[in-house]
């Protein structure tokens, strides 16, 4: 990798990564159904770039500092943060191999299948964490469990507008 491509890649990082800060504060919090507390963010868009345009480490390293940073400013270091930064981590590494793995291709079919599969797993290991968060501190895991399938459903739609957003754009033309 010539360093002109490797300074490319860590200023879009560190952009991206700040991104993620700022669209994870600027997220969209209502009650689910049953109770509890629904998260509406395009937070994961700055990972998903970074994985599409520079693959799948480039995304997780976003993923990690982004969440890692946001958790700071939001509730500091507690016996759970790194729990909590693993799903940003994990959807970095998905996208990528997906991405990869489906031949680099940037229709629209492609990439809402990738960011769905990504968010599915995103959402499954942020219910992981809530379940072990609720452990850890002791409040009751019911009320978070009630809204799993409200989480689902809202990471497939934000999935489905993370594609809409990112196909046929220009800043994908070195692919």
């Amino acid at each position: 990798m010539s360093k002109k491509l490797n300074t490319k890649m860590l200023c879009t990082e560190a952009i991206m990564a700040a991104l993620f800060v700022v669209f994870d504060i600027l997220a969209t919090n209502f009650s689910g159904i049953f109770g509890g507390n629904i998260k509406f963010s395009l937070s994961g868009l700055p990972i998903i770039i970074c994985s599409l345009l520079f693959g799948p480490v480039s995304g997780m390293l976003v993923g990690l500092v982004g969440a890692f940073a946001s958790q700071m400013l939001t509730y500091g270091f507690t016996a759970t943060t790194v729990l909590w930064i693993l799903p940003a981590v994990a959807r970095g590494l998905v996208t990528g191999w997906l991405f990869i793995a489906f031949g680099k291709k940037l229709n629209f079919g492609y990439i809402t299948l990738i960011t769905i599969i990504s968010s599915v797993i995103v959402t499954a290991l942020n219910t992981l964490v809530g379940y072990i968060d609720s452990q850890v501190y002791g409040y009751p895991y019911a009320v978070f469990a009630m809204t799993t399938v409200t989480r689902f459903v809202t990471g497939v739609a934000t999935a489905v507008i993370y594609s809409i957003i990112l196909v046929d754009k220009p800043y994908f033309a070195s692919l």
